[in-house]
Formats: C-alpha cells, sequence, structure tokens
C-alpha cells in the first residue's frame, strides 16, 4: 500500500523564513518588542515554539489575535513568497508516482490558494488551512477522520518539534525535514520517525514504504 503524504505548508513546502521575519520586525512594536536581526531568528530556531514565546514574553491570551494579524501581513508579502529548493520536483515525482498527498497548514485558505496557484501545483488530493497554530493534533486527528484515513497509512511531514509531537499523538509516522524552522539537532532530540536533508529524500523514502 502506498503511504498518503499529508504535508506542512510554512518551512516544508514553502520557504517563509525571511518573510517571518519581515513580519515580525513590523508587528514587534505593536507589541512593545525590539526589532529581530537574522541571527534571533537563527537562535529561535534551535528552541521549542513554547520557548520562544517565553523569551518574548508574550502573553498567550495575546496569541490569537497575533496568529491573525501575522496572517493578515503573511497575505500582503505574499508575491515574495518562494518554493522552498526542490520541493517542485519533489511534488512532480511523487505526482508521477501515483502517491496520494494532502497539505494542513497553520496558514489559512486563501494565502494556500494564491500560493498553489501561483506555482501550479496541483499534486494535493485536498488542502486545508486552519489559520492558527495551537492544537495541531487535533487538527491533524480530524482531517484523518473527515477523510477516511487510518493513522497507519498516514506519514506526516513538517519541519518543527511541535510537528513531530502532534504526528506522535495522532499516532501516524513523521517525516522531519532539516530545512525549515528548527535545526536538526533539535529535531532529532525528540526523535522522528525519519530525518531528511533534500526533498529527493521524501520520494525515496516513499518508494520504500510502498514496497
Amino acid at each position: 500500500m502506498k503511504p498518503y503524504l499529508l504535508f506542512d505548508f510554512d518551512g516544508t513546502i514553502a520557504d517563509s523564513f525571511h518573510l517571518g521575519i519581515t513580519i515580525a520586525n513590523r508587528l514587534a512594536p505593536r507589541y512593545g518588542l525590539k526589532q529581530f536581526s537574522e541571527d534571533d531568528f537563527k537562535r529561535f530556531r534551535s528552541l521549542p515554539m513554547h520557548k520562544v514565546l517565553k523569551e518574548l514574553k508574550l502573553p498567550f491570551y495575546k496569541i490569537p489575535g497575533a496568529i491573525k494579524l501575522v496572517l493578515s501581513e503573511y497575505h500582503h508579502l505574499l508575491g515574495k513568497l518562494e518554493p522552498c529548493a526542490g520541493i517542485l520536483d519533489m511534488l512532480q515525482s511523487l505526482k508521477e508516482l501515483q502517491i496520494p498527498m494532502a497539505l494542513l497548514s497553520s496558514n489559512n485558505n486563501d494565502n494556500l490558494s494564491f500560493f498553489l496557484q501561483r506555482y501550479n501545483i496541483d499534486a494535493f488530493n485536498w488542502v486545508e488551512g486552519t489559520s492558527g497554530i495551537l492544537k495541531k493534533a487535533n487538527r491533524i486527528c480530524q482531517q484523518l477522520k473527515r477523510h477516511g484515513l487510518k493513522p497507519s497509512e498516514v506519514v506526516y511531514i513538517g519541519d518543527e518539534v511541535r510537528d513531530i509531537e502532534a504526528a506522535r499523538k495522532c499516532g501516524i509516522k513523521m517525516i522531519a525535514v532539516s530545512w525549515g524552522f528548527h535545526t536538526t539537532d533539535l529535531l532529532c532530540s525528540h526523535n522522528p520517525d525519519y530525518l531528511v536533508d533534500k526533498p529527493q529524500q521524501i520520494v525515496e523514502l516513499a518508494k520504500e514504504l510502498s514496497r
């Protein structure tokens, strides 16, 4: 049986690192934060999300509002967003192998649709945006049930520690990618089922899992 690949978006499909710096610096004054440098973001890459929020001293109750503002700013900068290196070739290869795929993102549907149309990406059976970063495991489990997918069939692909934790809670295998937000060392410390450094390695894994 071929694996059903469930992809994260930001940091996995889309190279949103520099976009994130721009958005953070636009919104920083609103929350009384200093401007961020690339070095700040590189340091954040080695920290799990709860520690990043602790450093920012952003109260939990402000997070939902901040997410809405981030997604709004994100939409205005979508024209600058590009796929991660090698992603388009990877998706085409997986499509040719008839590997079923879907996209589940904390981003919203409008942003996802704009990006996918801009780069003529039609590899996904379904695309779902959730407009929030919280309770990712619940979102994944809901979509598995909605689409009639068994956990044993699904492999989740993401770039953050919370992706590993969410996949584990849902009882699905997980491929962590090293080209996204979190560093290789941090990802490894949370024991993903697989860790890849290049998109083509996902194609090879999909072939192995299909045997």
